[in-house]
């Protein structure tokens, strides 16, 4: 073997042009194979083999669809199971959160009439109308609600009936002690 130094530059071309890697001829495919046959390392015909591979393939294919198919009704359990727990942990976190804020507001409220009482003694008896006002309209509008609420509680009903009893008087539609009737 020659050094390359003493190459020429052409011999160098020449040889850098030569293919790297060169395809096997079909022939020597098979006669590869005729040997290996006859070694017994490659047994059956190429049919018997294309007819296993076939059947292989089919096999693992339905195995991969029962898997996948398994796969997403576990996966769909789980995620209906975990959805619902989920749901059910936001709707209870709401209904606290709607407790805590009517218990602010109803503290807002009370702080709110202790406001207008303080301003009633130094104003005087007239100057809190407005607020007394916006006071029973807030009251009325709480008790309509719960009574929407709990349709049933007698207490409840009782009350609203209370402040419808003193609007209409407010408003002149009723005297004390008369009774409104509406006719059909």
């Amino acid at each position: 073997m020659h050094d390359n130094n003493d190459l020429t530059p052409e011999e160098r071309m020449a040889f850098q042009r030569l293919p790297r890697e060169a395809e096997p001829s079909r022939l020597l495919e098979e006669r590869v194979v005729r040997s290996l046959r006859h070694e017994g390392i490659l047994t059956g015909p190429a049919s018997a083999g294309r007819w296993v591979r076939s059947w292989m393939i089919a096999g693992v294919t339905a195995a991969s669809l029962v898997l996948f198919g398994g796969g997403l009704a576990v996966g769909h359990s789980m995620g209906t199971r975990s959805m619902t727990q989920a749901f059910l942990a936001v709707r209870e976190q709401d209904s606290q959160q709607v407790a805590l804020r009517i218990q602010e507001a109803g503290s807002a409220y009370v702080a709110a009439l202790a406001s207008l009482t303080d301003l009633r003694s130094t104003d005087g008896p007239g100057e809190y109308t407005q607020g007394r006002e916006a006071a029973m309209g807030a009251l009325y509008g709480a008790a309509f609600e719960l009574a929407r609420l709990s349709p049933d509680d007698p207490d409840v009903l009782q009350v609203l009936q209370i402040l419808e009893d003193r609007r209409s008087r407010d408003q002149g539609w009723s005297t004390p002690g008369s009774r409104s009737v509406v006719w059909f």
